[in-house]
């Protein structure tokens, strides 16, 4: 029960800014977890974009082939070639976006993250990802903090025992 209140504790002086908790290390993580989402949610956004504007297109297109059919007008106007060429711009954005080398681009553990790898110890690392070798590194941060932490009052509290 004391350790949920340290860990309400350990929240709240960081959301209040009273102190900085983390460790340079620790902001470094969280930076790279913030990029590697930020690069997740552009993708999603251009899939899902690009999804919705290419239905919109083709409603749009279809709607164009039957007046034309109706006024008895020619098939292929100006109007059509342009929504067609809007049609195959959105379904290029959406390939893009869905292909797996775009998606794996983002977990692929670059020069920075490879150094923290070799200083971390090996066991928190065997995980096939990067994303969970960053979460690993920011809670082996945490436990040190707090070990270092712990040290520090012990030590303080046999001076004002003597």
């Amino acid at each position: 029960m004391n350790d949920i209140f340290k860990i309400g504790e350990f929240f709240l002086n960081y959301f209040i800014g009273r102190k900085n908790i983390f460790s340079e290390k620790s902001l470094e993580i969280s930076a790279e977890i913030l990029n590697q989402l930020r690069r997740i949610l552009i993708l999603v956004v251009l899939t899902l974009g690009s999804l919705a504007l290419f239905c919109m297109g083709m409603s749009h297109l279809i709607e164009r082939f039957l007046n034309n059919i109706d006024h008895g007008d020619a098939l292929f106007t100006p109007s059509i070639w342009f929504i067609l060429g809007f049609l195959i711009i959105c379904a290029g954005v959406m390939v893009y976006a869905t292909r797996k080398q775009n998606w794996m681009d983002i977990f692929k553990a670059g020069k920075k993250e490879e150094e923290e790898e070799a200083a971390a110890p090996k066991p928190l690392l065997c995980g096939s990802g990067q994303l969970e070798s960053v979460i690993s590194l920011l809670i082996l941060d945490f436990v040190k903090e707090r070990e270092s932490k712990r040290a520090r009052e012990q030590h303080h509290s046999s001076h004002h025992n003597e």
